[in-house]
């Protein structure tokens, strides 16, 4: 079977985008037990092994192409990226005497798992002749799948009543398969900037039942799924939506909206388990309500703030420069408050803390680099609506991660691989 990863293999790089799009929405937690928050991994991991030796032979083999950042000088980012995360492990043995467990398998392995989706999407689209039907492929597998899980999650709701054992789909928080409610609502996010991307150029990417059950089920996902940083990104991305043809785009669009609210407000009365419904007002009155007295403040942004404080603290005992080092920050948490309270649940934060100054601004500066190529292949010359997509996802995913720790979600690597692939030779902006 190796030897149909080739150059005209369209259709085993179809399908193998495909897969990713896919299982990349599928997380799992092993191995937890006691202090060990356990293994995340994606469905797609367990497979990553056996596609990577059948990449790797296939480059042996001399049947496929180099990656275009391992042919260039963009791989120094990469090192770049590898060498802050080694020197951090380092440092966060010579400050805690011991190697963390969480550090070494989930951020320092994890790592490398990350820059393997980067590789493999980056080597997908640089080995295929038709890059644009790839990105269609990826695309539409990636909305399809989001949006049938947000119809079976619908169903377990309605069907709730009558079933004398729990549908874990409808329970609060809906986070699909993705094990977080905000890393599901990353998934979200991906899936409307690439609906919109589609209704801008026209292009028809997606079957009108898809874009129907999309519609209908985004009021319900909000009211269960409960992210306030995800309804502040929506609400930019509705704006980005209605900006072009706003009145005919209006028409199409709000009375499936208006009939998803009226489902929404059907699940009040559905609804048997004592959910968290925005309708009560729990997560909105913590949104708007951000100067509450300390002891009325949402128990998860108590937790927060602790996790703020604790990680400054431990910031400042150490050199600015490279930080406390991985893994770190629990053991001191737990000398501190002889607990272990929360992790530091925001990627800035924890960047800043364990790999230091010089790892945040490496980490800042690859990700603006790889912004700029975005833009340049969306927007300029002939521009490309995957690119400009993800482009706007790039964005706001940055936002969402000063709030959320979101660097370790798989299909933003992947996808940024498949559009990084090749620098064409763009007219300047």
């Amino acid at each position: 079977m190796l030897h149909y990863f080739s150059k005209s293999s369209i259709f085993t790089l179809g399908f193998l985008t495909a897969f990713m799009a896919v299982f990349l929405q599928v997380q799992l937690t092993l191995f937890a037990d006691g202090d060990y928050r356990g293994l995340r991994i994606g469905a797609a991991d367990i497979c990553m092994p056996f596609i990577g030796l059948c990449v790797l032979w296939s480059l042996w083999r001399k049947k496929t192409k180099w990656p275009q950042w391992f042919s260039s000088r963009k791989i120094i980012w990469i090192l770049s990226l590898v060498l802050v995360m080694s020197v951090a492990l380092l440092n966060g043995y010579i400050v805690s005497d011991a190697f963390s467990s969480w550090a070494f398998i989930n951020k320092y392995i994890g790592f490398f798992l990350l820059l393997s989706y980067f590789f493999l999407g980056n080597w997908i689209a640089a080995n295929v002749e038709d890059r644009q039907h790839i990105y269609a492929v990826f695309m539409r597998w990636f909305v399809g799948f989001f949006v049938a899980v947000m119809c079976a999650t619908i169903l377990a709701l309605v069907l709730q009543p009558f079933t004398p054992f729990s549908l874990w789909m409808q329970h609060y928080p809906w986070d699909g398969f993705m094990v977080n409610r905000n890393a599901f609502m990353v998934i979200f996010v991906l899936v409307f900037s690439f609906v919109i991307w589609d209704y801008a150029a026209g292009s028809h990417s997606f079957p009108r039942w898809m874009l129907l059950c999309f519609w209908l089920s985004m009021p319900l996902f909000f009211v269960f799924n409960e992210s306030r940083t995800g309804w502040i990104v929506a609400a930019i991305l509705g704006c980005i939506f209605f900006l072009k043809n706003p009145l005919i785009r209006a028409k199409k669009v709000i009375p499936l909206l208006i009939v998803g609210v009226g489902l929404a407000y059907g699940s009040y009365y559905i609804v048997t388990d004592q959910v968290a419904l925005a309708f009560n007002g729990d997560q909105l009155r913590h949104l708007l309500n951000v100067s509450d007295a300390p002891d009325e403040i949402y128990m998860g942004d108590q937790k927060r703030y602790i996790a703020i404080e604790d990680g400054v603290d431990l910031y400042m005992r150490y050199n600015p420069l490279v930080g406390a080092g991985l893994g770190s920050y629990q053991p001191f948490q737990i000398e501190k408050r002889g607990e272990s309270i929360e992790i530091m649940d925001f990627t800035a934060l924890w960047l800043l803390v364990e790999t230091g100054g010089l790892g945040l601004l490496t980490f800042v500066s690859f990700f603006a680099y790889c912004a700029w190529l975005l833009y340049r292949e969306g927007y300029c010359d002939k521009p490309s609506n995957y690119h400009r997509a993800m482009f706007i996802f790039l964005l706001l995913f940055a936002g969402m991660s000063v709030l959320h720790e979101l660097m370790y979600t798989r299909v933003l690597w992947f996808s940024m691989g498949l559009a990084l692939a090749v620098q064409t030779n763009k007219k300047e902006c």
